[in-house]
């Protein structure tokens, strides 16, 4: 984990109030690994203007390219509005990279990737790791509710135009305007039915708590194992304020006196430190959002 200050280099809308901001840091890029996040300042105070928001917010780093890092974002509230304003040159405090990362998978196994809009950046991440490992079985199933939303793709399609192209790395839209028709949990069982490899499947995913549930549902089901990566609230993103936490699945499935041997921090899981990557069947999946 690094206190440091970034640099911006670039900050690009990308359509529907996405962006994607490219930030120089050596010391984060150094320390990445594939499903662990930032907690980004919103921006330099600028005199004469409003004070920017007290508390950072929680991002995914998708991508690592030599000293730059890059999150993707969606403008939904002060905190990102900020952040939209910000220029290149311009200093961002960073803490990070904080949380834990993906198990990746085994030789033979094939790593299916299920992002869900700005979900989708840990996918990225892993796709790159796992290219750069020469782990060439891997999937990724990428959605969105309609073409408005399509520059959540652009982490795949920057570099992985081709597999977009092939169907290794598919593109779906509830309404159908882009890609196939309906959900990635959908399309892969879809795909998932012509054939699983010998050594298996693992499921990886990050996107809405609703798609959380139903993906830990359906692995559950196939006994897959699947790991998800959770969007909660969090105020410090270093176990302090305790504003992230998740319910751990053997107290919610335990006996009453089970439960009376637990404590709350059996309990209760802070996704900043313990997570955000957990096993999909050991938490209770409850709907939480990033602080924007």
């Amino acid at each position: 984990m690094h206190e440091t200050v970034a640099t911006v280099v670039e900050n690009r809308e990308l359509g529907s109030g996405v962006w994607l901001l490219r930030l120089r840091s050596s010391a984060v890029c150094s320390d990445h690994e594939p499903g662990r996040f930032v907690m980004l300042g919103t921006g330099e105070e600028v005199a004469g203007g409003p004070p920017s928001p007290l508390l950072r917010r929680p991002f995914s780093i998708q991508r690592v390219q030599g000293d730059v890092f890059e999150v993707l974002y969606r403008v939904v509230g002060v905190g990102t509005r900020c952040m939209s304003e910000l220029r290149p040159t311009l200093r961002v405090p960073v803490l990070g990279p904080l949380g834990n990362a993906f198990t990746l998978p085994q030789p033979g196994e094939r790593a299916v990737l299920l992002g869900g809009g700005v979900g989708i950046p840990p996918m990225v991440a892993l796709a790159d790791r796992l290219s750069a490992l020469g782990h060439g079985e891997w999937r990724a199933y990428l959605g969105v509710s309609s073409a408005a939303d399509s520059g959540c793709f652009v982490g795949f399609e920057e570099r992985y135009g081709a597999e977009l192209s092939d169907g290794r790395a598919l593109r779906a839209t509830m309404d159908g305007s882009v890609g196939f028709a309906g959900n990635v949990i959908e399309a892969w069982l879809r795909d998932r039915a012509s054939g699983i490899p010998q050594g298996g499947e693992r499921v990886y995913a990050c996107g809405p708590m609703p798609m959380l549930r139903a993906v830990a549902r359906t692995c559950a089901e196939l006994d897959v194992p699947a790991e998800v990566s959770v969007e909660t609230m969090m105020g410090c993103g270093v176990g302090i304020c305790m504003g992230c936490v998740i319910e751990n699945r053997t107290y919610a499935d335990g006996t009453a006196a089970q439960r009376a041997c637990m404590s709350p921090y059996d309990r209760w899981l802070m996704a900043c430190t313990k997570g955000p990557v957990f096993g999909a069947q050991s938490v209770v999946l409850d709907d939480g959002g990033l602080l924007h």
